[in-house]
């Protein structure tokens, strides 16, 4: 069996990690609910869990998750979380407030778990309402936002892919309904602290789902509405609908993909196996690949989320390889977009003369508070059964001659680090699925705890 020598921060260092990262940035008091929690909490990994003998609690913190997201009610679930330091969201279950609302006893059963077991750092209420569903939940979070000031209260969404009546709730009116109409519904009308969507895209036989536009859609109405967004991704596998267990670079080209476009949260579904084997057996309590996968990953994006945290993604764009074409729902990257001169052309070296599917790039472009400038560069490629070192690339960036040097926030040790620019070159190689988060001209991130 693998063994970790990464383990996840105690919850006295989460503590920590949340006091100086509240004093970093002045404007957090301007900012609305989920993005000051947001920017006092670290980027949120977590994956959802039911069953508590699967659920063993140090297993889970060992897996860098940073974040319990107990999907019942059951009490050795906080428990666990307690015990190991490691903080708890609690799903407010649908069938509890469909007929009459958050009532009094509820609301009682909720404040008991807050009160016996330590860390409680959110509830998550209701997952994929329609529309009508959404005044119900609405009444929900609007009174645990009351009771549960500095707590994070927030829902799922449904993603793309439904008929557009299953998001309205019934027959379409006149004027007709869009996806984005009912995310834009999702945000106004329940008011959640954030804007979350679930999608499983790696699918049996090879294939991958486009990610973009549910990816796209949500980050655009999250920002229209100054929400912070996030996104469960896939981490089990379902015959039954034709999903298949992502590989390493599978797992990797879905988190990093919402990464460099501004996502600050990721929900594994699931930990245990629910709908098909997943990180760990339910039966034989064994921790499948995948978990080892995600451990690794999860201690990089704590490290890059540091700055992630602090960041506001301005744009996000494609790269294709040589004969791929841009998927629906992203434009193309091109010299000037992302209000960037400095960045003349991006190219992927050794590609060959033939087209490989997912052979791309993703570049997003980010800004701090002081107007700072940043760009994050994922490598797409992935596959089935396909480590990250088996799809790597090497990229070179041609820059502008001004810019010596580009700093980068290690992926490894969460500590900026400074490359060389040669003649206004910059190589870098990325593992499969993998993203660096790269500033020009300078190697300081905000967020980083002093």
């Amino acid at each position: 069996m693998m063994r970790l020598s990464v383990t996840a921060p105690s919850f006295a260092l989460y503590l920590l990690i949340v006091a100086s990262a509240g004093t970093q940035v002045g404007a957090a008091g301007e900012l609305g609910r989920g993005l000051r929690w947001v920017r006092r909490n670290p980027l949120t990994t977590m994956a959802l869990t039911i069953i508590p003998k699967s659920s063993n609690p140090q297993q889970y913190r060992d897996a860098n998750l940073t974040t319990v997201l107990a999907w019942k009610q059951r009490p050795a679930l906080l428990q666990g979380s307690a015990r190991v330091g490691l903080p708890w969201h609690l799903h407010v279950q649908s069938v509890l407030l469909r007929e009459n609302g958050l009532t009094d006893a509820l609301m009682a059963r909720l404040k008991n778990h807050h009160d016996t077991y330590q860390g409680c750092t959110g509830w998550i209420v209701w997952d994929e309402p329609n529309r009508p569903d959404m005044f119900v939940a609405a009444q929900a979070i609007r009174r645990l936002k009351e009771a549960y000031p500095e707590t994070l209260v927030y829902s799922n969404a449904f993603p793309r892919g439904a008929r557009l009546e299953r998001y309205y709730g019934g027959e379409l009116p006149a004027a007709g309904y869009s996806y984005e109409q009912y995310l834009r519904d999702f945000g106004t009308i329940m008011d959640p602290d954030v804007v979350m969507y679930d999608a499983y895209i790696f699918r049996e036989g090879g294939a991958t789902t486009n990610p973009f536009p549910t990816l796209v859609t949500a980050r655009k109405v999250a920002q229209e509405l100054a929400k912070p967004y996030w996104s469960f991704v896939q981490s089990h596998s379902d015959p039954r609908r034709g999903y298949r267990m992502p590989s390493e670079s599978d797992l990797r080209m879905q988190v990093f993909t919402h990464l460099t476009s501004g996502y600050t949260g990721i929900g594994y579904f699931t930990y245990e196996d629910q709908q098909g084997p997943a990180m760990v057996s339910n039966d034989t309590l064994e921790r499948r690949p995948i978990y080892y996968h995600a451990a690794h990953l999860n201690q990089e994006v704590r490290h890059i989320g540091q700055a992630l945290r602090f960041l506001t993604s301005r744009a996000v764009h494609y790269v294709p390889g040589r004969g791929n074409r841009v998927p629906a729902g992203v434009t193309a990257w091109q010299p000037g977009a992302g209000d960037n001169a400095t960045i003349k052309s991006i190219v992927i070296e050794n590609a060959g003369t033939a087209s490989v599917e997912w052979q791309d790039l993703l570049i997003g472009f980010f800004i701090d508070d002081q107007g700072q400038e940043y760009f994050m560069l994922t490598n797409l490629w992935h596959g089935p059964k396909v480590s990250a070192v088996e799809r790597a690339v090497t990229v070179t960036l041609n820059l502008d001659q001004k810019v010596r040097v580009v700093g980068r926030l290690s992926r490894k040790t969460g500590q900026p680090e400074t490359l060389p620019v040669n003649d206004g070159v910059l190589r870098l190689t990325l593992p499969g699925g993998t993203g660096d988060l790269l500033r020009l001209g300078s190697s300081r991130f905000p967020g980083l705890a002093r």
